[in-house]
């Protein structure tokens, strides 16, 4: 049975973390995409986000 550099302990901390802060960027993304919270109409994604578009 061949082992992994590091203790087994903090390869799982350490995955736990990543996977902890990947989470909570999707979380992040999904937020801000479904409400982004700019209501200024003159924004820059009013011109790329048209209706006739």
């Amino acid at each position: 049975m061949t082992m992994a550099s590091g203790p087994f302990w903090g390869m799982v901390a350490i995955i736990a973390v990543t996977g902890v802060i990947t989470l909570a960027c999707f979380v992040a993304a999904f937020w801000m995409l479904l409400r982004p919270g700019e209501h200024d109409p003159r924004h820059v994604k009013y011109d790329i986000l048209r209706p006739d578009r």
